[in-house]
């Protein structure tokens, strides 16, 4: 066999193997939190050293594709929700924004407070997504997830472990996009430790009939 076929197997392999790690990673998060109840540890967490964190963190992918990465949050936002749960709700959110956004574009995470929750906006200038995508996107069928991962554009795993996380918090999450022109991802989060007990990720699930 010729070195070049026997790289681009070993490519395939390395490729495979680490979408594979990938979908685990999400599926040991999901379970955590729907199991692990005792490790939610809700606190006040100042927004944005969060969102400075995942900035960081990112920086390096989306400067591959000169996408400009930035929020327009005050330095004294706040909101009471688990540490860890939040690094991978705008994680997610960000790394998909990423994802779907062309070379020169941005990113623009904002926030604004309403009933005493906080409204996180992440707005990109990507492709946008269609009625029809948007409908499903937080409920995703598993011939769907196959498909979808064998043509590299994401399984959409990540933001229904989003959803969970940000229902255990006692928020919620959702979209608005026009196709060519962008979309905006928001999620809401309490600004004080609520008076209930806020909610389980039970409701976690996937659609299997299809």
């Amino acid at each position: 066999m010729k070195p070049e076929a026997v790289q681009e197997m070993l490519d395939l392999l390395y490729k495979s193997s680490t979408d594979e790690l990938a979908m685990l990673d999400y599926l040991v998060e999901w379970a955590r939190i729907k199991y692990a109840s005792d490790s939610f540890s809700p606190t006040q967490i100042k927004l944005t050293e969060y969102i400075n964190k995942i900035f960081e963190t990112l920086t390096e992918t989306a400067s591959i594709n000169t996408i400009n990465l930035h929020h327009e949050i005050e330095e004294n936002t706040s909101v009471f929700a688990d540490g860890k749960m939040l690094i991978s709700i705008i994680q997610n959110i960000v790394s998909n924004a990423i994802k779907h956004t062309e070379k020169g574009g941005t990113i623009t995470v904002s926030a604004k407070s309403k009933n005493g929750k906080i409204i996180v906006q992440v707005k990109d200038t990507g492709i946008g997504m269609s009625k029809e995508i948007i409908e499903k996107l937080f409920t995703p069928q598993m011939k769907t997830l196959s498909e979808t991962r064998k043509k590299n554009k994401g399984a959409g795993i990540g933001l229904l472990l989003v959803k969970g996380f940000l229902e255990k918090n006692g928020g919620e999450i959702w979209v608005e996009s026009i196709e060519g022109e962008g979309s905006s991802f928001y999620f809401t989060l309490p600004i004080e430790k609520p008076l209930y007990k806020i909610g389980s990720s039970d409701g976690i699930m996937f659609d299997e009939s299809a």
